[in-house]
C-alpha cells in the first residue's frame, strides 16, 4: 500500500475530479505547485461553464458527485488545470516535458477569473494595473495569479510540496490524433446544394477544419476533418520506457519531491497513448513509484 492516495483514470480531465476527491479526504489542505509529467501542457483556456465551478452547499452533500460530473461533462482533456486553480487546488503549474519535445524552456505569469465571481464565465490574463486593480476585485472577486513554467526533468526545482500528475504519453505517445479525427454530420438536401456558396467563404482557408460534402443513396452529408499536421510520435522500445521511469522516479527522489497525491492518466481511450503501452508502463510505474512515497 501506498502512504498517500494514488488515483489512476482513463482520461487527463478525470484528473480534476481526483484532486477534489483528495481535497475532501483530507490529503489537500491547501493549493499545491502542480508537477504535471505530460507530453502536453493541457492548460489550455475554457470560457464558459453550463454550471458553477463552485460547489455551495455548506454541507458538503453530493460534493464528490458534483465534481465527478463537473470534470466529465465540462472539462476535456487539454483545459482541466485552471479550473483547479480557481478552486485553489493548485498553486503553479510546473509542466515537465519528455525530451524528444523540441519545446523550449519558459516561464510565464497568468491571472484568471470568474465574471462576479460566479464560476461560469471565465476571464484569462485580464490586463491589470494599480489604478483597475479595485475594480478589478469588484467585477472578479475571485481572481488568482499562477506562475506557469514549462522545462524538462532535471530542472524540477528541489524539495517541493506537490500535486504530482503523470501522463502516460510522456513516455510513449502517438501524437498526430487530429489527423486521424473525421466526424460526419447528415444535411439536407438544400444545405447540400449551397456547398460552393459555403466553401467559397473567405474566412474557410483560417479555421482548423476542412469540408468534404458527399451523397449516398439519396441521403447527404458533410464529413468534418481537422487540418493535417505533422505526424510527431514517439513509440520507443520498451526499454527505453523503463528507463524513463527509472529517470523520473530517481529524479524527484533526488530533488526530494514530496506529493501530496499522485494522479496518473493513462490517455489511452483517447488514442495519445497506445494501450500496449499503456498497460506496460502502469505496471512498472506503479512497482517503482513507492520509492518516494
Amino acid at each position: 500500500m501506498y502512504k498517500i492516495p494514488l488515483y489512476a483514470f482513463d482520461e487527463h480531465n478525470d484528473a480534476f475530479y481526483f484532486w477534489h476527491k483528495a481535497k475532501f479526504e483530507g490529503y489537500l489542505n491547501g493549493p499545491l505547485d502542480l508537477l504535471h509529467i505530460d507530453a502536453h501542457d493541457d492548460i489550455d483556456p475554457v470560457t464558459s461553464f453550463k454550471k458553477s465551478l463552485y460547489f455551495t452547499n455548506d454541507k458538503q452533500d453530493g460534493y464528490l458527485a458534483y465534481y465527478q460530473d463537473f470534470a466529465k461533462n465540462e472539462l476535456k482533456i487539454n483545459n482541466f488545470i485552471r479550473p483547479a486553480i480557481l478552486t485553489d487546488l493548485i498553486k503553479n503549474v510546473y509542466f515537465i516535458y519528455p525530451k524528444w519535445r523540441k519545446f523550449k524552456e519558459k516561464k510565464r505569469k497568468f491571472n484568471l477569473a470568474s465574471v462576479f465571481g460566479e464560476g461560469k464565465v471565465l476571464k484569462h490574463n485580464l490586463r491589470i494595473n494599480e489604478k483597475t486593480l479595485p475594480k478589478v476585485y469588484k467585477v472578479f472577486p475571485d481572481l488568482k495569479w499562477f506562475e506557469f513554467s514549462m522545462q524538462k526533468i532535471h530542472k524540477i526545482p528541489e524539495n517541493l510540496n506537490v500535486i504530482l500528475d503523470i501522463d502516460f504519453d510522456y513516455f510513449a505517445c502517438i501524437d498526430s490524433i487530429l489527423n486521424h479525427i473525421m466526424y460526419e454530420l447528415e444535411i439536407t438536401k438544400e444545405q447540400f446544394g449551397q456547398k460552393d456558396i459555403f466553401l467559397a467563404n473567405r474566412t474557410l482557408p483560417f479555421s482548423a477544419v476542412g469540408f468534404i460534402f458527399k451523397k449516398k443513396e439519396n441521403r447527404y452529408y458533410c464529413q468534418v476533418t481537422h487540418r493535417k499536421g505533422e505526424d510527431i510520435s514517439y513509440l520507443p522500445p520498451k526499454e527505453e520506457v523503463v528507463a524513463e521511469i527509472d529517470n523520473l522516479v530517481e529524479t524527484l527522489k533526488i530533488r526530494k519531491i514530496k506529493p501530496a497525491v499522485i494522479t496518473i492518466s493513462r490517455s489511452c481511450y483517447s488514442g495519445y497513448c497506445p494501450k500496449d503501452y499503456g498497460i506496460f508502463i502502469e505496471d512498472e510505474l506503479r512497482k517503482k513509484i513507492g520509492a518516494i512515497i
